[in-house]
């Protein structure tokens, strides 16, 4: 009897086993696993970033003997790698629907390039590994998030944008702080082991991840959505015409081809996307088997910079996340020459960055999804998070400048944080929502301009404020990034203030509203 019990239990406890591994092998093919993926990728970039803030003056002004314009050349490095790695991964991924292999690859990169600045002993040596870092970053970074992209759609975007935005945050704002207490535990090498560790794991998780086997079928349906659109109806909503041209012979007719040129209200004019329905009887006229007839014109970023969605977004990134990484290369020095803070004390600081933009990210990412809340702002939506966080932000930032002590410098900091967190969520998800409603086939190019923003962010800001630092000091350099968060805001708000004045907000609202961000 106890025989037959014992083996009733093992058969029951292999039972659990399995049941569990079915599941987790199931997991493998949701969209949380995209998700936890995708985040854990953006992570990695952003940490990688941050990680050297807080020992740089120690290894560069203290040890090389270089000025402190070093500082930002290095930061500005890294930005002009992710400049090159982006949009070249973004290519290749976006035109043969490719996710694992670009990402494998700048995972490994990753780790490997960390390890070479771990090595480096020359000024020369860490602007290579620098550089080499943020080509890895830039590959695995704009194929995260067009993977989140390829399985979260419409409603749900926002919310998993407000997700990997946490882990951008969590990585960029984090990553002076744990860089402070690894290089205080074990130096560079410490350093190099942390970074390989977090980019192993996360190659791991990649490689268990099973890709959306749908993907290119999206793309197609969403596409014959926009070219399938009744023109009076569209008329009522989008303003769309739509045009077929048929050419026929004495035998049979050859093809038909449908071009949609669709312009989404004034906020998204000029999306155009063009479908090429052939009947697989048919040919056309010069298409032979060496030279095939395209059966879909592909977007390009080209395309998408006459979006000016997608360009005011693109300028958004510049000045938010520009703002937030202004802290990096002038918060250190400043606090060494005016406190005399270790580095260790200069990354907890960073903290206060770190934790209100983690929470923002969540908030603010159920708030640009939910209906109501965008029909209430109407017809600037999204943008509106973008502008009121960017103005409240800029008030922050003055703030900064203007504390003379380490308490008033953090309460500071946590304002910027929050509201900074307020204008980024938004764009990440707006990106994403304007490339679902042109057909959804370019996710990864899109994300790859984010990249590329944000580039122009990093090199340009981080290596031009130390010297303006050196020239009027701290807080009259946190007056020149309150006005770039300005000059921002102002920008974003011109089309939908057009849009407000030209139609009235009632234009926006109910069956047959306008459609806007």
């Amino acid at each position: 009897m106890s025989i037959r019990t014992q083996s009733a239990n093992n058969d029951g406890g292999g039972s659990a086993i399995k049941r569990m591994f079915h599941k987790c092998n199931e997991f493998r093919s949701t969209p949380a696993a995209v998700l936890i993926v995708s985040t854990m990728a953006v992570f990695s970039d952003t940490v990688v970033y941050g990680l050297i803030v807080p020992f740089l003056p120690d290894i560069l002004q203290n040890k090389l003997g270089m000025s402190s314009s070093a500082n930002g050349i290095l930061f500005g490095t890294f930005g002009l790698g992710v400049l090159i790695g982006a949009p070249i991964s973004a290519y290749i991924s976006d035109r043969w629907n490719m996710r694992k292999w670009p990402m494998v690859i700048g995972l490994v990169g990753l780790g490997a390039t960390s390890v070479l600045f771990a090595l480096a002993d020359a000024f020369w040596e860490l602007v290579v590994a620098r550089l080499a870092q943020g080509i890895s970053s830039g590959i695995t970074w704009a194929v995260g998030l067009a993977m989140i992209a390829d399985v979260y759609s419409g409603e749900g975007i926002g919310k998993a944008m407000g997700v990997a935005f946490s882990g951008f945050t969590i990585g960029y704002l984090g990553g002076p702080v744990l860089g402070g207490v690894i290089y205080g535990a074990g130096g560079n090498h410490a350093i190099a082991i942390f970074v390989g560790a977090i980019a192993v794991v996360d190659l791991v998780f990649r490689l268990l991840l099973v890709e959306p086997k749908n993907m290119q079928a999206v793309h197609s349906s969403r596409a014959s959505e926009l070219a399938d659109v009744d023109p009076t109806q569209d008329e009522k909503q989008m303003q769309s015409t739509t045009s077929a041209e048929v050419s026929s012979t004495p035998v049979e007719e050859a093809s038909l081809q449908i071009t949609a040129d669709n312009e989404i209200g004034d906020m998204n004019s000029g999306v155009q996307t063009h479908i090429t329905c052939l009947p697989a009887a048919h040919t056309i006229e010069g298409a032979t088997d060496a030279n095939p007839a395209p059966l879909e014109r592909r977007t390009t970023m080209w395309d998408l910079l006459k979006e000016w969605p997608i360009l005011a977004c693109c300028l958004a990134t510049i000045t938010v996340t520009g703002a937030s990484g202004s802290f990096e290369p002038t918060l250190p020095i400043h606090m060494d020459e005016e406190y005399g803070s270790s580095p260790a004390i200069i990354g907890v600081v960073f903290i206060a960055l770190v934790v209100p933009s983690m929470i923002t990210g969540i908030l603010v990412g159920r708030f640009t999804d939910d209906e109501r809340v965008l029909n209430y702002l109407a017809p600037y939506g999204r943008f509106a998070f973008m502008i009121i966080g960017s103005l409240l932000a800029a008030i922050a930032v003055a703030c900064v400048g203007a504390t003379r002590n380490i308490a008033g410098l953090v309460v500071s900091l946590a304002a910027v944080g929050f509201l900074c967190g307020t204008a980024a969520v938004p764009i990440m998800s707006t990106m994403g929502v304007h490339v679902y409603r042109m057909g959804g086939d370019a996710y990864a190019k899109v994300y790859a301009l984010f990249n590329i923003a944000y580039s122009i962010g990093v090199i340009v800001i981080p290596t031009v404020l130390p010297p303006v630092m050196n020239a009027v000091g701290f807080a009259a350099t946190m007056g020149v990034v309150s006005a770039l968060l300005v000059f921002g805001a102002i920008v974003l708000t011109i089309q939908p203030t057009r849009m407000l004045r030209k139609y009235g907000r009632s234009a926006f609202i109910g069956d047959n509203a306008r459609t806007f961000l």
